[in-house]
């Protein structure tokens, strides 16, 4: 087999198991959003035990990359996603542990219908930027970061929108264990937030593997969220 044929396959490879791990993650955020919606107890435990093959997807596909960056000679585009795939990976099993702390929550906390409004607001909200990176991973030369930009500044808003909501009920709580519910309930507005922005570093790495450029994509939502002078 020539040289670039073993090549081609490798970078297929890498290409597949990215999209593997995305699907996996895909998946838990559907059961999550299930268990949720349904109050569906043993869903969400599946969930929480599922992180683990999520873990051990993205160690595998760590290895293997590095390993055939190691055995090939990749250059430019090939080095890039690669290397780019490897960072990738890392952000995607950070937001498949959002999935987990919400079914965790789930469990423990019962949440109330208004309650389950609140976290499904943003958690939709993440799974529609999930979806925009999962085509963009298949079909990485398609620039869509417009649109993951704007889904993750109204993830922003949503969240200082629910956070005010929710500091007017702690304050108003009636009880210790009521505050620490809602103190609770805002950790997983945070925690998808932070998958937001998982998503955002993504597309700056995808950003990479298309032009060899970095551009801080967090820096201009920023600037759009501050007032106009």
């Amino acid at each position: 087999m020539s040289y670039n044929k073993i090549l081609d396959n490798d970078i297929k490879s890498i290409k597949r198991e990215l999209i593997r791990l995305v699907e996996a993650t895909k998946s838990q955020y559907a059961n999550t959003f299930e268990s949720l919606k349904s109050q569906n107890l043993d869903l969400a435990q599946e969930v929480v035990d599922a992180d683990l093959k999520i873990n051990d997807l993205q160690n595998s596909f760590t290895k293997m990359a590095l390993w055939k960056i190691a055995k090939q000679q990749m250059v430019a585009g090939d080095l890039r996603l690669a290397v780019g795939g490897v960072l990738v990976s890392r952000e995607i099993e950070r937001i498949a542990d959002v999935a987990k702390h919400i079914c965790v929550f789930t469990i423990k906390y019962n949440p109330e219908p208004i309650e389950i409004e609140y976290i499904s607001k943003m958690f939709d909200l993440v799974n529609t930027m999930l979806n925009i990176v999962s085509a963009l991973i298949e079909n990485y030369d398609n620039d869509q970061h417009q649109k993951v930009l704007k889904t993750e500044e109204q993830l922003s808003v949503e969240f200082s929108n629910l956070s005010n909501i929710l500091a007017t009920r702690n304050f108003e709580a009636k009880n210790e264990k009521e505050s620490k519910k809602i103190i609770t309930i805002v950790r997983q507005l945070k925690n998808l937030e932070r998958a937001g922005e998982c998503l955002i570093n993504i597309e700056e790495t995808l950003q990479f593997i298309r032009t060899g450029k970095f551009e801080e994509l967090q820096e201009t939502i920023i600037n759009d969220l501050e007032p106009k002078k």
